[in-house]
């Protein structure tokens, strides 16, 4: 079975792909319409709903021009040969969101009112068997209504 981590904060959730289709998009490549979609389907500038700790099957992708809790931001394609472990995943995960942060927001995650809600996906070991490389990270707010992208907001 595949899975993803989804890590900030106190928040901890896997994420165990489901088979579901991907979302509406227009020709730009942005969600159109809300829809479900497995971890493996969130893009960069992708919108979902509540990423909720335990353990999920889908994420809920929507228009980022409609309320939304979370927007992906940044990914990074991992290159060890073998999987680090969770730990040093988690490490590096942390790291590089955190690097990337002011890219996307035009702030520094210190200076952010969102820094508290920095969100992660990263490899499980079961999922780098599958060739699962991915670090993906959100910004956003847990209890949702966050409206039009965050990207250059300087929030």
């Amino acid at each position: 079975m595949q899975g993803k981590i989804l890590l900030g904060g106190a928040l901890v959730a896997v994420l165990l792909t489901a088979g579901c289709g991907g979302a509406p998009r227009n020709d730009a490549g942005q969600v159109t319409a809300p829809a479900t979609t497995d971890a493996f389907q969130v893009k960069v500038g992708d919108c979902t709903g509540d990423l909720s700790s335990g353990t999920v099957s889908d994420v809920g992708l929507i228009p980022c021009d409609q309320p939304h809790y979370y927007e992906a931001y940044a990914s990074l394609q991992m290159t060890d040969t073998t999987y680090p472990g969770e730990s040093a995943t988690q490490d590096q995960a942390g790291t590089f969101c955190s690097d990337e942060f002011k890219k996307w927001m035009g702030i520094s995650i210190d200076d952010s009112k969102y820094g508290d809600g920095v969100r992660f996906f990263y490899p499980t070991s079961s999922s780098w068997e599958m060739k699962d490389r991915e670090i993906l990270c959100f910004v956003g707010s847990d209890s949702g209504g966050v409206k039009g992208s965050l990207k250059g907001s300087k929030k």
